[in-house]
Protein backbone atom coordinates (compact mmCIF):
# COMPACT_ATOMS: atom_id res chain seq x y z
CA UNK A 1 0.00 0.00 0.00
CA UNK A 2 1.26 3.70 -1.03
CA UNK A 3 1.99 6.22 1.62
CA UNK A 4 -0.46 9.37 1.11
CA UNK A 5 1.14 12.54 2.94
CA UNK A 6 -1.69 15.20 4.21
CA UNK A 7 -4.19 13.15 1.74
CA UNK A 8 -2.56 14.98 -0.95
CA UNK A 9 0.79 13.29 -2.12
CA UNK A 10 1.11 9.84 -3.13
CA UNK A 11 4.59 8.63 -2.49
CA UNK A 12 5.25 6.46 -5.85
CA UNK A 13 9.10 5.81 -5.15
CA UNK A 14 12.72 6.99 -3.85
CA UNK A 15 15.04 8.54 -6.02
CA UNK A 16 17.54 9.86 -3.59
CA UNK A 17 18.97 9.44 -0.25
CA UNK A 18 21.23 11.25 2.00
CA UNK A 19 22.56 11.36 5.64
CA UNK A 20 19.20 13.69 6.39
CA UNK A 21 16.43 13.24 3.99
CA UNK A 22 15.41 10.66 1.76
CA UNK A 23 13.28 12.52 -1.20
CA UNK A 24 10.30 10.69 -2.82
CA UNK A 25 9.18 10.88 -6.44
CA UNK A 26 5.56 11.83 -5.51
CA UNK A 27 1.95 12.42 -7.72
CA UNK A 28 -0.06 15.05 -6.03
CA UNK A 29 -3.45 15.19 -6.26
CA UNK A 30 -5.07 18.08 -6.24
CA UNK A 31 -3.13 19.45 -9.11
CA UNK A 32 -1.97 15.67 -11.38
CA UNK A 33 1.48 16.93 -11.36
CA UNK A 34 4.52 14.78 -10.28
CA UNK A 35 6.32 16.34 -7.43
CA UNK A 36 9.46 15.70 -5.02
CA UNK A 37 8.71 15.20 -0.90
CA UNK A 38 11.94 15.07 0.81
CA UNK A 39 11.17 13.22 4.06
CA UNK A 40 13.32 13.74 7.14
CA UNK A 41 14.87 10.56 8.11
CA UNK A 42 13.07 9.20 11.08
CA UNK A 43 15.96 8.94 13.60
CA UNK A 44 16.83 12.39 13.51
CA UNK A 45 13.09 13.86 14.17
CA UNK A 46 14.07 14.39 17.82
CA UNK A 47 17.80 16.47 16.48
CA UNK A 48 16.35 20.02 16.94
CA UNK A 49 19.51 21.58 15.29
CA UNK A 50 18.62 19.16 12.36
CA UNK A 51 14.99 19.77 12.40
CA UNK A 52 15.40 23.77 12.11
CA UNK A 53 18.16 23.40 9.38
CA UNK A 54 15.39 20.84 6.83
CA UNK A 55 12.44 23.64 8.11
CA UNK A 56 15.24 26.19 7.27
CA UNK A 57 15.80 25.11 4.16
CA UNK A 58 12.38 25.06 2.56
CA UNK A 59 11.44 28.78 4.15
CA UNK A 60 14.46 29.66 1.72
CA UNK A 61 13.46 28.39 -1.33
CA UNK A 62 10.20 29.68 -0.55
CA UNK A 63 11.78 33.83 -0.17
CA UNK A 64 14.31 33.01 -3.14
CA UNK A 65 11.34 33.14 -5.98
CA UNK A 66 13.78 32.67 -9.72
CA UNK A 67 13.22 30.28 -12.24
CA UNK A 68 17.16 28.91 -11.55
CA UNK A 69 16.05 27.72 -8.14
CA UNK A 70 14.13 24.87 -7.71
CA UNK A 71 10.40 25.59 -6.51
CA UNK A 72 8.78 25.07 -2.90
CA UNK A 73 5.45 23.84 -2.67
CA UNK A 74 4.71 22.54 0.81
CA UNK A 75 6.03 22.13 4.01
CA UNK A 76 4.51 19.17 5.95
CA UNK A 77 4.89 18.91 9.88
CA UNK A 78 3.51 16.16 11.63
CA UNK A 79 3.70 14.29 15.42
CA UNK A 80 5.40 11.38 13.12
CA UNK A 81 6.47 13.44 9.80
CA UNK A 82 8.91 16.70 8.74
CA UNK A 83 9.02 16.82 4.96
CA UNK A 84 9.24 19.74 1.93
CA UNK A 85 6.88 19.62 -1.09
CA UNK A 86 9.66 20.76 -3.90
CA UNK A 87 9.20 21.03 -7.86
CA UNK A 88 10.19 18.03 -9.76
CA UNK A 89 12.56 18.42 -12.50
CA UNK A 90 13.11 15.39 -15.34
CA UNK A 91 16.44 14.38 -16.63
CA UNK A 92 20.28 14.21 -15.54
CA UNK A 93 21.78 16.80 -12.85
CA UNK A 94 25.39 18.20 -14.14
CA UNK A 95 27.72 15.58 -12.48
CA UNK A 96 25.70 12.63 -13.98
CA UNK A 97 25.29 14.14 -17.80
CA UNK A 98 29.16 14.53 -17.20
CA UNK A 99 29.77 10.96 -16.40
CA UNK A 100 27.69 9.37 -18.99
CA UNK A 101 28.76 11.70 -21.46
CA UNK A 102 31.86 13.26 -20.90
CA UNK A 103 32.37 17.44 -20.97
CA UNK A 104 29.93 19.68 -22.68
CA UNK A 105 30.68 21.93 -25.98
CA UNK A 106 32.24 24.74 -24.76
CA UNK A 107 29.66 26.79 -25.96
CA UNK A 108 26.94 24.93 -23.76
CA UNK A 109 28.91 25.38 -21.02
CA UNK A 110 29.58 28.54 -21.22
CA UNK A 111 25.59 29.40 -21.77
CA UNK A 112 24.93 26.96 -18.36
CA UNK A 113 27.56 28.29 -16.19
CA UNK A 114 26.09 32.17 -17.08
CA UNK A 115 22.60 30.70 -16.50
CA UNK A 116 24.41 30.00 -12.83
CA UNK A 117 26.16 32.47 -12.37
CA UNK A 118 22.29 34.53 -13.07
CA UNK A 119 20.76 32.77 -10.53
CA UNK A 120 23.71 32.83 -7.67
CA UNK A 121 23.46 36.61 -8.63
CA UNK A 122 19.96 36.65 -7.82
CA UNK A 123 20.14 34.57 -4.45
CA UNK A 124 23.19 36.73 -2.80
CA UNK A 125 20.25 40.02 -3.79
CA UNK A 126 18.12 37.78 -1.69
CA UNK A 127 20.39 37.77 1.28
CA UNK A 128 21.26 34.06 0.71
CA UNK A 129 24.74 32.09 -0.03
CA UNK A 130 24.35 28.72 -1.44
CA UNK A 131 27.44 27.14 0.06
CA UNK A 132 27.47 24.07 -1.47
CA UNK A 133 27.45 24.75 -5.35
CA UNK A 134 28.58 21.52 -7.55
CA UNK A 135 28.02 19.96 -10.19
CA UNK A 136 25.50 17.50 -8.26
CA UNK A 137 23.12 20.18 -7.37
CA UNK A 138 22.76 21.69 -10.54
CA UNK A 139 19.89 20.11 -12.84
CA UNK A 140 20.14 20.77 -16.54
CA UNK A 141 17.02 22.70 -17.33
CA UNK A 142 16.41 23.09 -21.35
CA UNK A 143 19.19 23.81 -23.32
CA UNK A 144 20.84 26.11 -22.01
CA UNK A 145 20.02 26.34 -18.54
CA UNK A 146 20.21 24.79 -14.69
CA UNK A 147 18.27 24.56 -11.69
CA UNK A 148 20.02 24.83 -8.10
CA UNK A 149 18.74 22.29 -5.82
CA UNK A 150 18.95 21.44 -2.07
CA UNK A 151 19.59 24.86 0.38
CA UNK A 152 20.48 22.59 3.19
CA UNK A 153 23.30 24.31 3.93
CA UNK A 154 22.65 27.71 2.87
CA UNK A 155 23.44 30.41 5.09
CA UNK A 156 22.31 34.40 5.46
CA UNK A 157 24.46 35.99 2.92
CA UNK A 158 25.92 38.35 5.87
CA UNK A 159 26.55 35.32 8.20
CA UNK A 160 30.65 34.89 8.61
CA UNK A 161 30.43 31.31 9.39
CA UNK A 162 31.16 28.50 7.05
CA UNK A 163 28.58 25.46 6.98
CA UNK A 164 29.86 22.61 9.34
CA UNK A 165 29.60 20.22 6.10
CA UNK A 166 29.57 20.29 2.71
CA UNK A 167 32.17 18.80 -0.39
CA UNK A 168 35.56 19.34 -0.12
CA UNK A 169 36.80 19.28 -3.51
CA UNK A 170 34.08 22.42 -4.04
CA UNK A 171 35.02 24.45 -0.88
CA UNK A 172 37.01 27.97 -1.14
CA UNK A 173 40.52 28.71 0.23
CA UNK A 174 39.45 31.02 3.26
CA UNK A 175 37.17 28.26 4.15
CA UNK A 176 39.36 25.43 3.84
CA UNK A 177 41.87 27.79 5.79
CA UNK A 178 39.27 28.41 8.56
CA UNK A 179 38.91 32.16 8.02
CA UNK A 180 35.58 33.56 7.41
CA UNK A 181 33.02 32.97 4.81
CA UNK A 182 31.22 35.32 2.19
CA UNK A 183 29.20 34.87 -1.16
CA UNK A 184 32.81 34.60 -2.23
CA UNK A 185 32.43 30.93 -1.76
CA UNK A 186 30.02 30.85 -4.20
CA UNK A 187 31.68 32.61 -6.99
CA UNK A 188 34.55 30.46 -6.32
CA UNK A 189 32.77 26.65 -6.58
CA UNK A 190 30.95 28.07 -9.96
CA UNK A 191 34.79 28.58 -11.15
CA UNK A 192 34.96 24.63 -10.59
CA UNK A 193 31.75 23.96 -11.80
CA UNK A 194 32.99 25.96 -15.31
CA UNK A 195 36.09 23.60 -15.01
CA UNK A 196 34.25 20.83 -14.48
CA UNK A 197 32.21 21.41 -17.74
CA UNK A 198 34.26 21.72 -19.80
CA UNK A 199 36.68 18.80 -18.50
CA UNK A 200 34.46 16.07 -17.18
CA UNK A 201 36.74 15.96 -13.86
CA UNK A 202 36.92 17.56 -10.79
CA UNK A 203 39.94 19.85 -10.66
CA UNK A 204 40.89 18.93 -7.30
CA UNK A 205 39.86 15.15 -6.43
CA UNK A 206 42.13 12.79 -4.84
CA UNK A 207 44.02 12.08 -2.08
CA UNK A 208 42.97 12.37 1.83
CA UNK A 209 40.80 15.15 2.67
CA UNK A 210 44.16 17.40 4.08
CA UNK A 211 45.07 16.83 0.30
CA UNK A 212 42.33 18.53 -0.97
CA UNK A 213 42.60 21.14 1.20
CA UNK A 214 46.11 22.06 1.04
CA UNK A 215 45.63 21.58 -3.42
CA UNK A 216 42.95 24.42 -3.36
CA UNK A 217 45.45 26.55 -1.04
CA UNK A 218 48.53 26.40 -2.75
CA UNK A 219 47.46 24.83 -6.74
CA UNK A 220 45.35 26.08 -9.51
CA UNK A 221 44.19 24.17 -12.59
CA UNK A 222 46.35 24.62 -15.64
CA UNK A 223 44.56 25.57 -18.94
CA UNK A 224 44.31 22.65 -20.88
CA UNK A 225 45.00 23.39 -24.34
CA UNK A 226 41.37 22.84 -25.91
CA UNK A 227 40.23 25.60 -23.74
CA UNK A 228 39.37 28.94 -24.99
CA UNK A 229 41.63 31.36 -23.97
CA UNK A 230 39.36 34.30 -22.35
CA UNK A 231 36.32 31.45 -21.14
CA UNK A 232 40.04 30.23 -19.42
CA UNK A 233 40.28 33.70 -18.19
CA UNK A 234 36.64 33.81 -16.44
CA UNK A 235 37.53 30.57 -14.98
CA UNK A 236 41.46 31.71 -13.44
CA UNK A 237 39.30 35.01 -12.20
CA UNK A 238 36.65 32.64 -10.26
CA UNK A 239 39.12 30.76 -8.61
CA UNK A 240 41.38 33.75 -7.11
CA UNK A 241 41.98 32.86 -3.67
CA UNK A 242 41.03 36.99 -3.05
CA UNK A 243 37.11 36.48 -2.80
CA UNK A 244 36.87 40.15 -3.97
CA UNK A 245 38.95 39.69 -7.15
CA UNK A 246 36.13 36.86 -8.07
CA UNK A 247 34.02 39.32 -10.20
CA UNK A 248 30.37 40.41 -9.86
CA UNK A 249 28.01 37.37 -10.75
CA UNK A 250 26.15 39.22 -12.87
CA UNK A 251 29.01 40.60 -14.81
CA UNK A 252 30.87 36.96 -15.16
CA UNK A 253 27.42 35.93 -16.68
CA UNK A 254 27.67 38.81 -19.03
CA UNK A 255 30.74 37.71 -20.22
CA UNK A 256 29.76 34.12 -20.66
CA UNK A 257 26.89 34.71 -22.48
CA UNK A 258 29.07 37.27 -24.43
CA UNK A 259 31.67 34.21 -25.76
CA UNK A 260 29.33 31.24 -26.23
CA UNK A 261 28.92 32.36 -29.94
CA UNK A 262 32.03 31.85 -30.81
CA UNK A 263 32.97 28.98 -28.76
CA UNK A 264 32.92 25.16 -29.92
CA UNK A 265 29.70 23.50 -30.35
CA UNK A 266 31.37 20.16 -30.26
CA UNK A 267 32.65 19.17 -26.98
CA UNK A 268 36.06 17.25 -26.23
CA UNK A 269 37.28 13.79 -24.75
CA UNK A 270 37.68 13.85 -21.08
CA UNK A 271 40.91 15.89 -19.90
CA UNK A 272 43.03 15.02 -16.95
CA UNK A 273 43.35 17.90 -14.89
CA UNK A 274 46.89 19.40 -14.13
CA UNK A 275 48.07 22.07 -11.78
CA UNK A 276 50.40 24.21 -10.89
CA UNK A 277 51.68 26.40 -8.09
CA UNK A 278 49.81 29.25 -7.02
CA UNK A 279 51.70 32.98 -7.94
CA UNK A 280 50.75 33.52 -4.44
CA UNK A 281 50.25 31.69 -1.23
CA UNK A 282 49.45 34.55 1.28
CA UNK A 283 46.16 35.02 3.03
CA UNK A 284 44.32 37.29 -0.01
CA UNK A 285 47.12 39.98 -0.50
CA UNK A 286 47.84 39.93 -4.51
CA UNK A 287 46.40 40.14 -7.59
CA UNK A 288 44.01 38.18 -9.43
CA UNK A 289 45.93 35.28 -11.27
CA UNK A 290 44.57 36.57 -14.91
CA UNK A 291 43.86 40.21 -14.06
CA UNK A 292 41.95 42.54 -16.69
CA UNK A 293 44.18 44.35 -19.43
CA UNK A 294 44.30 47.32 -17.52
CA UNK A 295 45.86 45.54 -14.82
CA UNK A 296 48.13 43.92 -15.98
CA UNK A 297 49.70 46.91 -17.96
CA UNK A 298 49.84 48.41 -14.38
CA UNK A 299 51.57 45.55 -12.71
CA UNK A 300 54.18 45.24 -15.54
CA UNK A 301 54.97 49.07 -15.02
CA UNK A 302 55.22 48.51 -11.46
CA UNK A 303 57.52 45.65 -12.14
CA UNK A 304 59.68 47.55 -14.41
CA UNK A 305 60.21 50.63 -11.63
CA UNK A 306 60.75 48.05 -8.96
CA UNK A 307 63.81 45.93 -11.01
CA UNK A 308 65.52 48.75 -11.64
CA UNK A 309 68.53 50.24 -9.13
CA UNK A 310 66.85 52.66 -6.50
CA UNK A 311 68.88 55.41 -8.11
CA UNK A 312 68.85 54.92 -11.47
CA UNK A 313 64.91 56.75 -11.82
CA UNK A 314 67.57 59.96 -10.78
CA UNK A 315 70.48 59.31 -12.34
CA UNK A 316 68.35 58.77 -15.92
CA UNK A 317 66.94 62.30 -15.69
CA UNK A 318 70.44 63.79 -14.93
CA UNK A 319 71.79 62.30 -17.45
CA UNK A 320 69.21 63.13 -19.96
CA UNK A 321 69.02 66.73 -18.75
CA UNK A 322 73.12 66.64 -19.16
CA UNK A 323 72.53 65.66 -22.56
CA UNK A 324 70.06 68.33 -23.44
CA UNK A 325 73.09 70.79 -22.21
CA UNK A 326 75.12 69.61 -23.87
CA UNK A 327 73.39 69.60 -27.31
CA UNK A 328 71.81 72.94 -26.68
CA UNK A 329 75.66 74.41 -25.95
CA UNK A 330 76.93 72.94 -29.06
CA UNK A 331 73.87 74.27 -31.29
CA UNK A 332 75.06 77.46 -29.46
CA UNK A 333 78.61 77.34 -30.49
CA UNK A 334 77.92 76.90 -34.21
CA UNK A 335 74.98 79.24 -34.70
CA UNK A 336 78.13 81.75 -33.56
CA UNK A 337 80.80 80.28 -35.67
CA UNK A 338 78.25 80.57 -38.62
CA UNK A 339 77.28 84.43 -37.88
CA UNK A 340 81.15 85.13 -37.46
CA UNK A 341 82.34 83.36 -40.71
CA UNK A 342 84.76 80.79 -39.41
CA UNK A 343 87.34 79.61 -41.26
CA UNK A 344 86.90 75.47 -42.44
CA UNK A 345 89.48 74.32 -40.24
CA UNK A 346 87.07 75.04 -37.20
CA UNK A 347 83.99 74.24 -39.27
CA UNK A 348 85.49 71.28 -39.32
CA UNK A 349 86.10 70.70 -35.67
CA UNK A 350 82.54 71.59 -34.82
CA UNK A 351 81.23 68.34 -33.64
CA UNK A 352 77.10 67.67 -34.67
CA UNK A 353 74.92 67.76 -31.77
CA UNK A 354 72.13 65.36 -33.13
CA UNK A 355 74.91 62.70 -33.51
CA UNK A 356 76.04 62.76 -29.89
CA UNK A 357 72.30 62.31 -28.48
CA UNK A 358 71.85 59.85 -30.93
CA UNK A 359 74.61 57.66 -29.38
CA UNK A 360 73.68 58.76 -25.96
CA UNK A 361 70.39 57.47 -25.80
CA UNK A 362 69.98 53.94 -23.64
CA UNK A 363 68.66 51.06 -25.74
CA UNK A 364 65.27 49.41 -25.43
CA UNK A 365 64.10 46.10 -25.15
CA UNK A 366 60.80 44.19 -24.38
CA UNK A 367 59.36 41.08 -23.91
CA UNK A 368 56.70 39.04 -24.47
CA UNK A 369 54.81 36.91 -21.60
CA UNK A 370 54.67 33.61 -22.50
CA UNK A 371 51.80 31.34 -21.44
CA UNK A 372 52.78 28.06 -19.66
CA UNK A 373 51.22 25.02 -22.49
CA UNK A 374 49.43 22.16 -21.34
CA UNK A 375 48.92 18.81 -22.13
CA UNK A 376 45.58 17.26 -22.33
CA UNK A 377 44.65 13.67 -21.87
CA UNK A 378 41.57 12.52 -23.68
CA UNK A 379 40.77 9.53 -21.90
CA UNK A 380 37.23 9.08 -20.88
CA UNK A 381 36.57 7.61 -17.27
CA UNK A 382 36.14 4.01 -16.30
CA UNK A 383 33.23 4.21 -13.92
CA UNK A 384 30.40 2.37 -14.78
CA UNK A 385 27.29 4.50 -16.57
CA UNK A 386 24.11 5.00 -14.37
CA UNK A 387 21.27 7.03 -14.09
CA UNK A 388 20.54 10.43 -11.77
CA UNK A 389 19.23 10.97 -9.19
CA UNK A 390 20.52 8.65 -6.30
CA UNK A 391 22.40 9.55 -3.22
CA UNK A 392 24.44 6.84 -1.50
CA UNK A 393 26.29 6.66 2.11
CA UNK A 394 29.42 8.32 2.14
CA UNK A 395 32.89 5.73 2.16
CA UNK A 396 35.62 5.37 4.46
CA UNK A 397 37.01 9.14 4.78
CA UNK A 398 40.47 7.68 4.41
CA UNK A 399 39.83 6.10 0.94
CA UNK A 400 41.61 7.83 -1.87
CA UNK A 401 39.13 9.59 -4.69
CA UNK A 402 39.54 9.32 -8.27
CA UNK A 403 38.02 9.74 -11.69
CA UNK A 404 35.39 12.22 -12.96
CA UNK A 405 32.74 13.45 -10.88
CA UNK A 406 29.94 11.31 -10.58
CA UNK A 407 28.75 8.33 -8.29
CA UNK A 408 26.53 4.99 -8.55
CA UNK A 409 23.52 4.92 -7.33
CA UNK A 410 19.89 4.14 -7.80
CA UNK A 411 17.80 5.14 -10.77
CA UNK A 412 15.17 8.04 -11.12
CA UNK A 413 14.62 11.92 -11.66
CA UNK A 414 14.79 14.16 -8.66
CA UNK A 415 15.26 17.68 -7.54
CA UNK A 416 18.51 17.32 -5.84
CA UNK A 417 21.92 16.17 -6.94
CA UNK A 418 23.53 12.97 -5.47
CA UNK A 419 25.75 12.60 -3.32
CA UNK A 420 29.79 12.35 -4.40
CA UNK A 421 30.08 9.38 -2.91
CA UNK A 422 33.56 9.08 -4.52
CA UNK A 423 35.52 11.82 -3.28
CA UNK A 424 37.04 11.67 0.19
CA UNK A 425 34.37 12.21 2.78
CA UNK A 426 31.63 14.21 1.03
CA UNK A 427 31.43 16.56 3.33
CA UNK A 428 32.80 20.22 3.93
CA UNK A 429 35.46 21.07 5.96
CA UNK A 430 34.38 23.53 8.45
CA UNK A 431 36.74 25.76 10.76
CA UNK A 432 39.01 24.35 11.60
CA UNK A 433 39.72 21.72 9.37
CA UNK A 434 39.13 18.24 10.63
CA UNK A 435 42.24 15.51 9.90
CA UNK A 436 40.33 12.14 11.11
CA UNK A 437 36.27 11.85 10.72
CA UNK A 438 34.37 13.71 8.53
CA UNK A 439 30.54 13.90 8.75
CA UNK A 440 27.91 12.61 6.37
CA UNK A 441 25.81 14.71 3.64
CA UNK A 442 24.00 17.09 4.56
CA UNK A 443 21.12 15.82 2.21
Amino acid sequence: MKTVLADRYVLEHEIARGAVGVVWRAFDRITGEWVAVKVLREELRGESEIFESFRAEAEILRTIDHPGVVGVKDFIVTETLCAVVLEFIEGLDLREHLRLHGPLPAAEAALRCASAAETLAAIHRSGYRHSDVKPGNLMLHGTEGVKFVDFGIARAAASRTAPSHGTPEYIAPEVASGDSASTGVDNYALGLVLYEALTAHSAYRGGSITDVVERHLTRIPVKPAAVDRDLWQVVEMLLSLDPAARGDLDAVAAELRRLAPRLSRQATAPIEPELREREATRSFDYMPVTPHAPEVQGIAALMAAESEPAESPRRGRFLIAALGLVAVAAAAVWAVAALTGPDDRNAEDTADPSEEAVTSAPAESSADPTDPGSSESASPDGESASPQGAESESPDPGEESTGMSGSEGESGGSTEGGSDDDSPGSDLIGSPMPTSDIGRDSR
